[in-house]
Formats: C-alpha cells, structure tokens, sequence
C-alpha cells in the first residue's frame, strides 16, 4: 500500500523536482503524512508556473525539507497540507529577453480532462514555508528577498477560511468557475546593493526595506471544459509603511531602475506581441452546448440557479488585473550628513522632507478591449467616465485618420500593399456595428487581431507633502507644501486627491499596423501649494544632483536613454479647486492691514495636448487668433516701441497651422511631405510638435493673512475666464530640420486628392471661407494653405528669432483689480522675494553644472477686452499740501485749471484700447503697453473736512463682503481708474473731491505715454474736452 501511494506522490511531484527517488520519502500510510528532504526543484517547471516575465530567469531552487499532510477521509472539505522550512531560489537577470514562458505545469495536468473531483482536491491544496530567500543578481547590483512565514491557501469570496465547498463559485450556464486564494506573511525584508568591481568604481548606499505582514488576494477563473485560466485578479495589500531613504540610497534606487529600463522594455514588447498565445479566450468564451446545460441545470433548482448567477456575477473576474493597495506611507527623504562631498557647495545641508500618503492604489489592466466598458474596474468612478469620454473621442478621430490612410496608400501607386491588408472596419469596430454582427462565429485570427490595451491606473485619496526641514530650523510643527483640502471644501470623501491613468494601445499578435499615441489622463481636486523658499532650494540641489549622478551612472554602464522620449503622449489634465499661495518674508512689525501672502485660484481648469477637450478645441484657437489679428500691435510688421525688428512673433505660423488642422500627419501625407504607409509608426507625430492648451473656467486672486480681516481673504483679482495657448517655437525647428535631413524625397500626389483632402479637414464653412481668402496685410505671411506648406518646405531666407515657449492668453471679460498702500507695500516685498529666489535657483545650477545657466527665452503675448485697477493710497504729508503736486512738478493743468467746489463732482475720462501686455524673459522684465487716444484728468483739490467724514463713512475692508469695497482713512486717497477697450468713452465720479497724486500712479502703475517734455495741455484736443466739462459742471451747479 505504501508503495502506491509513493508512485502517485512520485507522478505529481515529479513535474516539479528533479532528484525526487522513492528512497527520500517517508510516508506514514495510516496517518496520511510523509516527509521529504533536500529536494532541488526544476526551474523551467516554476519558471511557467510562476509566469515570471522574460527579463527575469531562475536558476537554482532547494527546499531542505518538506512535509505533506492528507486528509483520507475529507478531502471533499479539507484541504491537503504541504509544509516547507526553508526555500532558497536564486534568479538573474537576462541582457536581452529570454523565450516566453511555456504553458503552467497545473493547465497541462488539468488540462486532459474536465474540472473534477481530481482538480478540485490538487487546487485546494495549502502552503506553508517558514522562510524564503530570493537572491537576484542584476547588471549593476545584486538583490535580496527574505520572506517568513508564507501562507498559501484556499479562501471563500468573502476572503475567509471556510470548507473547501464554498471557496469555488460555479456557473455551469457559462462552463466557468471562480475559485479564490489568499496568500499572506509575517514579514518581509528587501535589500539591494551595487556591484563592486575594478572597472566601476561605484559609491552607493544599499537600500533596505522591511514591510509588516501584508497579504495577496487571488482569484481565478477556469473554463470547466479543460481548466484552463480565462482570467486572472490579483490584489497586493500592505499595510502601514515608514520608509527613510537618505539621498544616497535614492540615486541608487533610480540607478537601478535605469540599468533595467532597457531590458524591462524589450520585454513588454515581447509580452505583447504574444498576448494573442497567452490569452486565447480574453474577450470571449464560447458557450457550453444545451445538453450539457440541461444535464448541469438538472440537479438544481431554479431559484438556486438564479442565486449562483447572481453571486457569479457579484464576484466575476471579466478581465485579468494586478492591483496594489497601500493604506498609509510615511515617505522620509534626507541628506546623507556623514558625506562631506560637495557640503560646501549646497546652500542647505542637512535637510529633510516628509511625503505622507493615504490610501494609496495602482492598478494595471494588461489586456484590455479598446471597445469594452471600464465599469467592472476597480474604484471605478467619475474620473474614469470622463477619461473614457475622452479616450473615445481620440479613438474615432485615430480610426478616420486610418481610413484616409488606407485610401492615400491606394492612390499611391497600383503595387500599394493595402489590398492585402485587413478590413479596416473589422481592426477598430465596436460590438454593436454590422462588421461585429458575426462575433460569436467569428475565427480565432479575427479574434487575435483586435485592438487591445495596457493600462495604469494610479489614485491617491489624501497626501501630504511637508515643507524642507533642517537641524537649525526651529519649529513646533510641520507645516505642509502640498496638501489636498477636501474636506474644508466638504468634497466628497470618495474623491480622489490624485487620479492618473495611463494607456498604451497594441496588437496582440504584433501586427505592423497603425495603433493610437498612448494617452495620459491626470484629475487633480482641490490641491494646496504653497511656495517655500527653502524648500524650492533644497528640491532643486536635490534634483540637480540626482540627475548629475544618474547621467554618470549611464555613461558608466553605457546605458542609452529611451527613444520614445519625444514621441507624443496624449494629455489631458482636469483640475479642480486648485490653490496657490506665494508667501512673503514678511516682518513681525508688520501693519495689520498689510498681507503675508497672495492665493492664486482657479474653479475648474482643463489643460489639454489634444483637441478633444471643451474650450480647446481648433476652433477656440482660430477664434483667439481672429481676435489678436485685430490689433497692428501684434503684427510682426510692428516694429515701435517696445518691440523692435528682433522682437519675437506673437502670432507664430505653428499657431495658425494648428488652428487650420494643416500640422497633422495625414495633412503631410497629401501634401506630398511623406510616403504613405501602413504601419505601426504611420500616424505617430513628435512630441515638438504639441499645441498646448489651458483654459480657466473661473480665475481670481485674493490677499491672505491680513490681521484686520480675521483670517478672511481679502480680494486683489476679482474673478474671470481665460485661456492660454503655448507653443514650443525653438524645439519645433530643431524636430523639423531632423526630420528633412532623413526623410525621403518628397512624393508626388496628384492635386485632385490634396484638393479634395483639404475639403474634408475644412469642417465649418466659415474655417473654409479663411482658408481660401488672403488675410489683413498686418497678419503674418503665411495667407493661404500653399503658403502654410510652403513655409516648412522652403526655409525662409532671413530666420526671425525664435522663442523657447510661446503664450497667447486671451480674456474675454471684465478684470477688476483693488490694491491699497499696505498691498502695495506687499507687493513690492513679493517681488524682491521671488528675484532672490531666481538668482539663488540659478547659481545652484550653476555650481552644480559647471556652467551658465540656460535662458529660456519667452515670448507672451495678452489681450484684455477691459480692466479696472481701484486704488486706495496715502496722502501727501500735510506741509506739502498748500501746493498740488502736479503743479509744484512742473504741470500745466494745475495752473490751466479753475478750482472747483469742495462738495462738486470730479469726472476722469479714460479712453483706450485695449491693454496689450509684453513680457520679455530673456532681460527678465515684463510690463504693459498702454497707448491712450485721449486722457482727460482734473486737477487735483485740497482736502475739505467733509472729505475726512465721507472717507470715514466708507466700508472698510473688514468683514466687507463686496470685492470692491476699500477701507479708507483719515486722509487717504481713493481713486479708480477704469480702462475699457469696448467702449469709446468710460465715465466714472466720485461724490467727494479727493486730492490726487496723478505722479505716484504714473510711476507706480505704467507709463501713458506722455512725453516729459511735453505738456499735456499743448494738446488743443485735451483742452478742449477738459474745457467742455467744465462748462456742463458748472451749469450743473447753476
């Protein structure tokens, strides 16, 4: 009897050991129990077992001792036992991908017949194994893992030990069945080290890591006719962890990383070319036949059936997944003080910051249908339909583009290999469109060569990120840098602070066939940065020597950078309730009406690569640049002051090609730019080449931390909309003269095809009206499509300079800006503070590199449609008074100007266009042009006491609810200036005459553009006016 049980212990064992011989078992016939010793098991069996991926081999496993437990008498409900002590398993890492992995020794057992009795006693087997030691050696550094107390085994679907019955789910309509394991330990224990050699001399500090118990959830689902895996959900869940990494260990860490990059690429390369092997049946199961469903139904009734499926379904597996859940990570990053390397150099040492994470989730879904919903993910929410709204507008576009592709390779010439391509509705149709009517009977080839994607879903429900802290910085508590506010805004608590989805598209048979640009979808909600001076420092020295080691560290080991560095990613970036508040050094003697700080706000903000998103959309774009046209200023053939001849262009030609849809791949395909092909690379553009977006829904600024105003803010920028669209013009040329120099010469399309293409991009008839029409004369050179073309085809002659990052911004309303004298103050104190901390930023770098920074030169071209700046200021001293100080300055209207009643009405008239603002980078200053047609200003009065009453009448800003609304005091001076480019003539009045320093505001808020030498009065057009209302004052008062 012994002896047989030893041969079908031997028959099962046999496909995972190597020198397994009857004479190493001890086997206790009666009891159920044997032991075995010094198994040395088979790597290429585990190998495929595990499904390990190709980047990563098995050399060598030993077990010392083994120990199996049966249960004769209950193996219906009990499980079978396996007992390990220690397991060693040593693995490498492979320079270049290995084979893929052969099928799973369990699939080949089970797969010889149906789910029986057989299978369900070996797939409810337990495991347990005191200690695992994994041993990974690597190009670069050699790895460890220590694992003790490993348990593996059979749960119910409410993740609880229970009879064996109930840990497998069975549909016998569908011939599926869910079954349900959890495997967890005590203790985890991960290190890494680089390799020492005489050829690399390499500093770095080992990492460590050492996890609490922590658990993985897996569930399966098998087809019941041969038992192979359909899909497959694992989740990992660890539980709190503190983490102190020094900066040392962080560059090691990312060496790391990059020394497997290369290989790790390769690898999911191969894992997706096979996808088609190693998933068979992914997307669709065939159904089990009527009779076995009858035979199935029949011992059971149909109230139960109704329970099961419902419970199946409950509990379904509709796609394989891997799911990381980490509830708390506490994240220490430090300076290595011991290390005196370059101490000298950094501007603070010994620093230190906090990252605090809460509920932190990473999922990835392998194996995903392009046209199959995303309900049954995980954590499946709002942000997830929105990016699935956006990822379908993508798709329909890539699937025209396709279409036309398909056609341009058939116009190309009789020998196209299109006809031997497939049906392109079949590649990229849904589940509900004829061509898929036949799905069910459809081939497996036809199955294979759907469109499938990876995917990364990454949410963060709370996090912290504390400020820089230092062994000389006294302080009682952290305070934060970023933070989410939520719960001030009583947002809902399943909102996630971050939500990033990443997606990849692919071929599972590696078909060379055009596949969608990888898209990025990023939701931030109600996000708090505040802008620390010593943490920007200490971010920046950090960074810069990361990357300065990183870069040494790939020299080293002759390790290249990724080549998709520059291809086009599609981003989207929603926001929600985002803050920024800007400190300033401010004084502890500071004026209670004087700020510590300004908040920068927006409502919801979208920004946008693509054009699929709302307000940045082409048509948005063709409408600014309409709108900025309007204006000669803007025009490059403007050449006055402030700009010049070598002033930037504010209407780059990128701009009016993006806008008009001539950038696109297939828009050069037609025009004969490029050979039309059908491959996977075909509708790929470069990352030079992104319009970018951002559009604010609401935008304001607001004052914070006024002692007068009981923490409330106090409003600076009442809020309005706008947009900003950017450009890379410099990156643009460089992409473009790389592309000339390798591309083929360019191919000969007939003009009837590039005619009636350019028809389909013209999608609005007014777009078409501008397309075919010579522009203004002021407008840029390029007027017509064959101009636009021409101008990439044909380099201009003379080459104007080029900016590194264009900005148009647009507003559209009203903006209404309040300073007093203490703002003001502020201000000033804000902007000392951030020219500091610019020159500090750039001396880091400075010192680090080696050499002068980079300037990035910047070209930013605004247009408001109307502004009202209110001030609230100071007064004159009272021994300056008897003089205005317009007249003791030397200016006309003074003496020209009769003195009007104290208790009259003062009327300023402003008449101007529009505000047209310039900022130059590269000198680092930045103001705003202002050309006034006409300006009429009183003269300024002397204060009567009836003033100081009204002044002291005026709501203050306390408690004040109106924006608008300025705290006045004794002698203070309230004037308003009111400019709108929409109307011609403005009128505003005050009730009271208020003495007005028309000098201060002129140097403090802009230049008018009066000559100093110049006297205003000179104008016989602004005596005139000033004259005529004068004369209606007076009579009024008559």
């Amino acid at each position: 009897m012994a002896g047989i049980i030893k041969k079908q212990i031997l028959k099962h064992l046999s496909r995972f050991t190597k020198n397994l011989s009857p004479d190493k078992i001890n086997l206790s016939t009666l009891k159920g129990e044997g032991q075995l010793t010094n198994l040395e098991l088979d790597e290429d069996v585990l190998q495929n077992m595990l499904d390990l991926p190709t980047w990563l081999a098995i050399n060598k496993v030993f077990c010392n001792k083994a120990a199996i437990r049966i249960p004769w008498t209950k193996l219906k409900t009990h499980p079978i036992t396996l007992s390990l002590d220690k397991v060693i398993m040593e693995m490498s890492t492979c320079e270049e991908p290995r084979e893929r992995n052969g099928p799973s020794p369990l699939v080949t057992a089970s797969g010889q017949s149906e789910y029986g009795f057989a299978e369900k006693v070996v797939e409810g087997i337990s495991l347990s194994v005191n200690s695992i030691i994994i041993r990974i050696r690597a190009k670069a550094f050699n790895a460890s893992f220590e694992l003790s107390q490993l348990r593996i085994y059979s749960v119910n679907a409410n993740w609880q030990l229970s009879d064996l019955r109930f840990t497998r789910i069975q549909d016998p309509q569908r011939g599926e069945v869910l079954t349900f394991k959890e495997i967890n330990w005590q203790m985890i224990r991960i290190e890494a080290d680089a390799i020492q050699s005489s050829e690399h001399e390499l500093m770095s500090a080992p990492v460590r890591l050492i996890t609490n118990q922590s658990k993985i959830r897996v569930t399966l689902k098998r087809r019941l006719k041969d038992c192979n895996v359909l899909a497959s959900k694992l989740v990992l869940m660890l539980d709190d962890l503190l983490w102190v990494l020094t900066d040392s260990q962080l560059k090691a860490m990312v060496q790391y990383a990059k020394s497997l990059s290369e290989v790790i690429e390769k690898s999911t390369t191969q894992r997706k070319s096979m996808a088609a092997s190693t998933q068979p049946a992914q997307s669709w199961t065939p159904p089990t036949s009527s009779q076995q469903v009858k035979t199935q139904q029949s011992s059971a009734t149909p109230e139960q059936n109704q329970a099961i499926l419902k419970l199946f379904r409950d509990f379904d597996v509709k796609e394989t997944s891997y799911h990381l859940i980490i509830s708390h990570l506490d994240l220490h990053i430090c300076d290595d003080i011991h290390i005196k390397e370059k101490v000298l150099d950094r501007r603070i040492t010994g620093g230190a910051m906090q990252l605090s994470f809460c509920q932190l989730t990473v999922d990835y879904y392998p194996y995903h249908r392009e046209d199959d919903s995303c309900s049954h993910w995980m954590y499946y929410g709002d942000a997830t339909k929105t990016r699935c709204a956006w990822a379908q507008e993508l798709l329909q576009e890539f699937k025209c583009n396709v279409d036309m592709l398909k056609q341009a390779v058939k116009d190309h010439g009789s020998g196209s290999p299109t006809k031997s391509m497939p049906n392109i509705p079949q590649q990229y149709s849904h589940p509900g469109s004829e061509s898929s009517g036949s799905f069910p009977t459809a081939t497996l080839e036809q199955l294979q060569s759907k469109l499938l994607s990876s995917s990364f879903v990454v949410r963060l429900a709370d996090f912290n990120i504390y400020q820089v802290s230092t062994a000389d910085q006294c302080r009682s508590s952290p305070k934060t840098m970023i933070s989410c506010y939520k719960k001030s805004l009583y947002l809902p608590q399943e909102m996630s602070a971050i939500h990033i989805e990443f997606t990849e598209y692919y071929f599972p048979d590696g078909k060379n066939f055009p596949i969608p640009s990888p898209n990025l979808y990023v939701q931030l909600n109600a996000l708090q940065l505040t802008v620390d001076e010593r943490s920007i420092l200490w971010l920046n020295q950090f960074i810069l020597d990361l990357r300065q080691s990183v870069d040494q560290f790939m020299a080293m080991y002759m390790l290249n950078d990724s080549s998709k560095s520059d291809e086009h990613i599609d981003i989207r970036v929603d926001g929600l309730m985002l803050k920024l508040i800007i400190p300033s050094q401010t004084k502890t003697d500071c004026h209670h009406d004087q700020p510590t700080a300004i908040s920068i706000q927006t409502s919801e903000m979208i920004a946008s690569n693509t054009r699929q998103s709302p307000n940045c959309r082409r048509s948005d774009l063709e409408a600014i640049f309409q709108d900025f046209k309007e204006y000669p200023f803007y025009s490059k053939s403007f050449t006055s002051f402030p700009k010049s001849v070598d002033s930037f262009d504010f209407l780059h030609p990128i701009f009016q090609r993006h806008a008009f849809e001539q950038d696109t791949k297939m828009h050069d395909v037609y025009k004969g730019f490029i050979t039309p092909k059908l491959d996977t690379n075909a509708l790929k553009t470069s990352a030079a080449k992104d319009i970018w977006a951002i559009h604010f829904t609401q935008f304001w600024v607001d004052y914070e931390g006024i002692k007068s105003g009981k923490g409330r803010p106090v409003g600076f920028v009442d809020a309005f909309p706008f947009s900003i669209w950017v450009c890379q013009p410099t990156r643009f040329a460089q992409s473009q003269k790389q592309i000339a120099a390798s591309c083929n010469p360019l191919v000969n399309l007939s003009k009837s095809e590039s005619t009636d293409f350019a028809g389909r991009i013209q999608r609005k008839k007014l777009l078409k009206q501008y397309y075919s029409t010579e522009l203004d004369g002021r407008s840029i050179p390029l007027q017509k499509s064959q101009s636009l073309d021409s101008s990439l085809s044909c380099p201009p002659v003379r080459e104007s300079p080029q900016a590194d990052i264009q900005v148009l911004a647009h507003i559209q309303k009203h903006v209404s800006l309040q300073i007093n004298h203490y703002q003001y103050i502020f201000l000033l104190l804000l902007q000392d503070s951030l020219k500091q901390v610019m020159d500090n930023l750039r001396k880091d770098v400075e010192a680090v590199t080696g050499k002068p920074a980079e300037e990035t030169k910047l070209s930013i071209g605004v247009l408001l449609k109307s502004a009202e700046i209110s001030l609230l200021l100071h007064p004159l001293p009272e021994e300056n008074m008897p003089h205005c100080p317009l007249s003791r300055d030397g200016s006309p209207i003074g003496d020209n100007k009769p003195t009007l009643p104290s208790d009259g009405t003062q009327d300023v008239v402003v008449v101007n266009p529009p505000i047209d603002l310039l900022m130059d980078s590269v000198s680092g200053d930045s103001g705003a042009i202002l050309e006034p047609k006409k300006v009429v200003l009183p003269e300024t009065l002397t204060k009567s006491p009836s003033d100081t009453d009204i002044l002291k009448r005026t709501p203050s800003l306390e408690g004040a609810s109106d924006r608008t609304s300025l705290k006045g005091e004794d002698g203070a001076l309230c004037q308003v200036i009111n400019v709108n480019g929409l109307n011609d003539v403005d009128h505003f009045s005050s009730d009271d005459s208020i003495s007005n320093p028309v000098k201060d505001i002129e140097e403090n808020f802009g230049n008018l553009q009066a000559s100093d030498n110049e006297s205003i009065t000179d104008n016989p057009l602004l005596n005139a006016h000033f004259l005529e209302l004068q004369k209606k004052h007076i009579d009024t008062r008559t």
